[in-house]
């Protein structure tokens, strides 16, 4: 059966080639696994704070309510039981509040992606805000682009040549089976890493990651909200990935065996 990808607007289902992605928006990307919201609850929490100080007014949506619209638009888009997906669950700036069901992984649970990247260092400013929005998306989309054509991703770095991590996309680097992480976040990506973290069995830092100091990391990566992506090199030096799989393998959700039979 093929999917149907379609969005929640305001109570109504639509076609998602028949949404149109409001102008100002607050975000909150959700991963789901056999129907299933993991860390709603915080998501709807971020949503309330993060539009509260954007527009002024808090999401009236509830979390129970949260998880039946998620599930019951996931059924209706066909996507199958057996695979990760993201719901961007956006709020804008007049109250209307829709979810919109995201392409299927071939992923089943949080994962390390099979392809590593090679990281280029890109020139930014740190963002301010501690949730996603359609500025932030916007800034994002333009920094990829701009070295999109060599092939590299972006690796943010300040005015003071050291890593940016964003709340979205908060980056880890690992020396010595020890985990440093520039800045602490409140965002569920963050959080879902560290704690996989210490299930893992490492210890995590939070200090300053200059540029000199990535060409004597033996791992860095990147975290979303599917799961972990691992450099294969940043600025030619090359890099592992065997804590950053064990890290990865402690993620939550994983599969169970509703999701796999």
């Amino acid at each position: 059966m093929s999917v149907n990808i379609l969005v929640w607007n305001d109570g109504t289902l639509i076609k998602a080639s028949e949404f149109r992605r409001p102008a100002s928006y607050v975000l909150q990307r959700v991963h789901t696994l056999g129907y299933k919201a993991s860390n709603i609850h915080r998501h709807i929490m971020l949503l309330r704070e993060s539009s509260a100080e954007l527009f002024g007014f808090m999401s009236l949506c509830e979390t129970e309510d949260a998880e039946k619209i998620i599930s019951q638009l996931l059924q209706a888009s066909r996507v199958s039981p057996r695979l990760s997906c993201a719901v961007a669950m956006r709020l804008d700036a007049e109250g209307h509040l829709s979810f919109e069901v995201e392409n299927p992984t071939f992923y089943c649970g949080a994962s390390m992606r099979a392809k590593r990247l090679r990281g280029t260092y890109l020139r930014a400013t740190p963002p301010v805000e501690v949730c996603q929005n359609s500025i932030t998306v916007a800034i994002d989309a333009m920094n990829e682009g701009r070295i999109r054509g060599f092939g590299d991703t972006p690796l943010w770095v300040d005015d003071n040549n050291e890593i940016i991590s964003r709340p979205w996309r908060p980056v880890f680097a690992i020396f010595n089976s020890v985990v440093y992480t520039p800045t602490e976040h409140n965002s569920v990506e963050y959080i879902v890493v560290r704690e996989a973290i210490a299930r893992a069995g490492f210890k995590l830092v939070v200090h300053a990651l200059p540029i000199k100091s990535i060409a004597k990391m033996d791992e860095v990566f990147e975290a979303d909200i599917m799961g972990i992506t691992s450099f294969s090199s940043i600025g030619g030096h090359g890099l592992l990935f065997i804590a950053t799989s064990k890290i990865a393998d402690n993620m939550q959700p994983k599969p169970t065996a509703e999701n796999i039979f």
